[in-house]
C-alpha cells in the first residue's frame, strides 16, 4: 500500500510541475517560485513569571495550545523594561525553490499578524540571513518575533515578491509553549 501512496505522490508532483510551467512545488502554499509553509511554532515568555502570577495552565506546564494560540497566552506580571512585547514566538518556515535557477529569499518575507485586524510584526531575528535559495532546494529557517503576552490571536503571512497579489496566508501549526523564559542565561 505504501508503494501505491508513494507512486500517487510522484504522479501528483509530476502533474503539478507540468500544470505550472515546470515549477515543482513542495507541501504548503504555492508561490511563484515553489512553495512555503510553517512546520513548527514555539512560544516563550521573555521575562520570568512574577511569584504567584496567573499564567494559564498550558503556559505553566509547557503544554501545547491550539494552532492560533487561543487561550494559551501567559499573562506575565513582569514586562521588559524597554516596554516591548513580553513574549517570543519562533516559527520554522520551510521554503521550496521549484525553479531551475536560484531565487532570492529574506526572512523579512514572513510576517506575524497580531490580532484579527492588528499590525503585522517584522522578525526579531532569524537563523539565517538573506540570500539565494539553490534550484530545487528545500530549506528550513527559524524566524522569531516579539508578541504581546496577553494576545491570543496570531496568524502568519508570506510576501512573494514576484506575485502581483496580496501576502499569502500561512497556516500556523500547534504553538508549543516552552517553559522558562527567554532572557534567562542570555547575557
Amino acid at each position: 500500500m505504501a508503494g501505491i501512496i508513494g507512486g500517487g505522490s510522484l504522479l501528483s508532483a509530476s502533474k503539478n510541475a507540468a500544470d505550472t510551467g515546470g515549477i515543482s512545488r513542495g507541501s504548503g502554499v504555492w508561490t511563484t517560485f515553489g512553495s512555503v509553509r510553517i512546520v513548527a511554532a514555539e512560544r516563550q515568555s521573555r521575562m520570568p513569571q512574577a511569584p504567584g502570577a496567573g499564567g494559564s495552565t498550558a503556559a505553566a506546564t509547557g503544554a501545547a495550545s491550539s494552532g492560533h494560540d487561543h487561550g494559551g497566552a501567559a499573562v506575565s506580571g513582569t514586562q521588559p523594561a524597554n516596554f516591548t512585547w513580553g513574549d517570543h514566538v519562533v516559527l520554522q518556515l520551510e521554503v521550496h525553490n521549484g525553479l531551475d535557477r536560484p531565487v532570492l529569499f529574506s526572512p523579512g518575507q514572513l510576517r506575524l499578524k497580531v490580532g484579527s485586524d492588528g499590525p503585522t510584526v517584522t522578525n526579531r531575528s532569524s537563523g539565517a540571513g538573506k540570500g539565494a535559495l539553490e534550484p530545487g532546494a528545500t530549506n528550513n529557517f527559524w524566524i522569531s518575533f516579539l508578541v504581546p503576552s496577553d494576545n491570543e490571536q496570531l496568524s502568519a503571512e508570506f510576501t512573494d515578491p514576484w506575485s502581483d497579489g496580496a501576502p499569502l496566508a500561512l497556516e500556523l501549526p500547534t504553538v508549543l509553549r516552552r517553559p522558562g523564559w527567554l532572557e534567562n542565561n542570555h547575557g
